[in-house]
């Protein structure tokens, strides 16, 4: 029996920029098991929400496919994937996303209404049990703005539970809790894990997350280990000075350094700056842009 939840294949994503293509995904394969908590792990701008929105059919890929639950989704129409992610695919966000003006009770109800399986009085009875289970029956008619950062995180991931969906994505799901509360919606997340043996993606930068884990992966610069790369920052910035600025940025560079030599000029000429105090910083700017020319010369 087939027990993969999530498989990623070959998944590229790129945005066309005015200086070209630019990848924010490289060749992304991914294969998530039932019942598995998986942590990627990874800084900012490595890609890291972009895989998960993919792999939550909120965005498509440039190329590769994304199956969910045994169902390839890459090509479906909104329509057909709202209903795929409202029946397979939890979702828990920083933020918490949650329906300002709706309840804590019919935030949860809201997806499992959404599925078109469940009458009002089935999601209500479901929905109230979740709640309890994530232990905030006393506050089922609140609103969001009646409960604390914590409670509001526990709506979240009641509202993705209740469906009872093949995989549940959480992206920095800690972000903005305070260190006590993370802790406590972190066990939540380990117990539903071990007990319901409910499937977990969560990404995140920090690494103590990873301790939860079953499985941890690492992202950067858009593609994906098993283990952690081992670029130290000094070898990062190496290939950085690597890479020539193009000719564009750098005629960009020297107009900004003009704009601001020509208003220190306008400065001193009108009095408003003393001359020998201006004086250094006007050699400074004209170097540079002499500097920067001789470079774009020099690359013709």
């Amino acid at each position: 029996m087939n027990n993969e939840v999530l498989v990623l294949k070959d998944i590229w994503k790129i945005y066309k920029t005015p200086t070209g293509d630019f990848p924010v995904l490289k060749g992304i394969n991914l294969s998530i098991k039932e019942s598995e908590l998986a942590v990627i792990m990874g800084p900012s701008g490595s890609g890291k929400t972009t895989l998960l929105s993919i792999a939550g059919g909120l965005d498509k890929p440039t190329k590769g496919r994304v199956i969910i639950g045994g169902i390839d989704i890459t090509d479906m129409d909104e329509e057909e994937l709202t209903k795929i992610r409202a029946r397979k695919i939890g979702f828990v966000f920083q933020s918490y996303n949650l329906i300002r003006n709706f309840t804590a009770l019919e935030n949860v109800m809201a997806p499992l209404l959404f599925t078109g399986i469940y009458s009002r009085e089935e999601a209500k009875i479901i929905a109230e049990k979740t709640l309890k289970l994530v232990g905030l029956e006393r506050h089922v008619n609140k609103y969001p703005n009646q409960l604390s950062g914590g409670q509001q995180q526990r709506v979240a991931i009641a509202r993705a539970i209740a469906p009872g969906p093949d995989i549940i994505l959480m992206d920095e799901p800690t972000g903005n809790l305070d260190v006590g509360t993370s802790v406590k919606i972190l066990s939540l997340i380990k117990w539903l894990n071990e007990i319901f043996d409910q499937t977990f993606i969560i990404v995140t930068h920090n690494p103590e997350i990873s301790e939860l884990a079953s499985t941890t992966y690492y992202i950067r610069g858009g593609r994906i280990y098993k283990e952690p790369p081992r670029t130290t920052l000094a070898e990062t910035i190496k290939e950085l000075k690597k890479k020539k600025e193009t000719e564009e940025q750098k005629t960009v560079q020297i107009e900004i350094l003009k704009a601001r030599l020509e208003a220190l000029k306008k400065a001193v000429k009108n009095g408003k700056i003393d001359l020998e105090i201006a004086k250094k910083e006007i050699n400074a700017l004209e170097e540079k842009i002499e500097k920067i020319t001789a470079h774009i010369s020099k690359a013709r």
